[in-house]
């Protein structure tokens, strides 16, 4: 499976009822979610290989055990995409993410 499936299998419905980000179910609650790493991916690849690759960067960069990655799928409310699109791309949850990100570690 992939991030597709995943998306249709578990996000959209576990989020439905509170129109919430998949993030806001499972982080726990007044713990701030500043990401470390901004993540950039294919949807299209095996979920497998994407938590793989993750593992493997976070073993070679030594990080600890609670580093907080950036997902879209994850962290954007998938039931209000629409509200992604505006015309000024640095009001986007994805310019927001990276700039916490660069503030912290990067962009993978």
């Amino acid at each position: 499976p992939n991030l597709y499936h995943l998306n249709t299998w578990l996000i959209m419905p576990a989020t439905e009822e509170h129109n919430c980000a998949f993030v806001e179910l499972v982080a726990l609650k007044g713990c701030p979610q500043i990401p470390s790493w901004f993540v950039s991916h294919w949807w299209g690849e095996r979920l497998a290989d994407f938590v793989k690759c993750l593992q493997l960067h976070s073993q070679n960069r030594e990080l600890i055990e609670d580093t907080i990655y950036w997902v879209c799928a994850y962290a954007n409310r998938q039931h209000s995409l629409s509200e992604e699109l505006v015309d000024d791309p640095l009001q986007t949850s994805f310019y927001k993410a990276m700039q916490l990100a660069l503030k912290e570690e990067g962009v993978l």
